[in-house]
């Protein structure tokens, strides 16, 4: 009788699988473009384009998985430039009516992110025992690292490459300067809180 259930248990496992793989295109950004478009409301004529475009994507992005002649730096390179050109493509096919629920979904994701990061602070507060002080100095230097990261990537005499890494230089510079706000007792419990926290799926857009 177990045998029997265990085998039902696989059976059905595999068959959600599978009607997952239907549901969910090959690449998160398909999906994230499809569910955009659902939102959005694309017309068939839209609906075609869109198509078009993404296989067009798909293809280049399964050649250029294949170059093994490239350094891997050119190679980051080149799958930044296409995703670039077809994000912008992707907004060609926009009206400039959807253009602004574009603008007022961005706005809306600004927001609920601004929720989540102070609820995130209270939290940390919390649990590491924070005075007001360093609380206001990890506000305060929460701030000026989104204005920083703002300002690179509304750089246009950057390439995409360069902007990655001040961004990142900036992420380590502020982990250094966390070390000056925090005690050694409240870094080493935030480690540990981290180890605990699920890891952010990034997305290329």
């Amino acid at each position: 009788m177990k045998k029997i259930v265990g085998l039902m248990v696989v059976v059905v496992m595999i068959l959600v699988a599978r009607a997952q793989e239907k549901r969910i295109p090959d690449h998160p950004k398909e999906y994230r473009d499809k569910l955009l478009a659902e939102k959005l409301r694309f017309t068939d004529e839209q609906k075609q384009k869109a198509k078009i475009l993404n296989e067009e994507y798909r293809k280049k992005m399964m050649e250029l998985r294949k170059k093994d002649d490239i350094l891997v730096k050119d190679w980051k390179l080149q799958m930044m430039e296409l995703n670039n050109k077809h994000r912008e493509e992707m907004k060609g096919l926009l009206s400039q009516e959807q253009k602004k629920q574009v603008e007022k979904i961005k706005t809306e994701r600004k927001k609920i992110a601004e929720i989540d990061a102070n609820a995130r602070m209270e939290k940390m507060k919390l649990l590491l025992d924070l005075n007001n002080e360093q609380t206001e100095k990890l506000k305060k230097q929460r701030s000026e690292m989104l204005e920083r990261m703002k300002g690179i990537k509304e750089n246009n005499s950057m390439d995409m490459m360069k902007k990655r890494e001040e961004i990142k230089l900036l992420m380590e510079n502020r982990k250094e300067n966390m070390k000056s706000i925090l005690t050694e007792d409240q870094l080493k419990k935030m480690q540990e809180m981290r180890k605990h926290m699920p890891r952010k799926r990034r997305v290329l857009s």
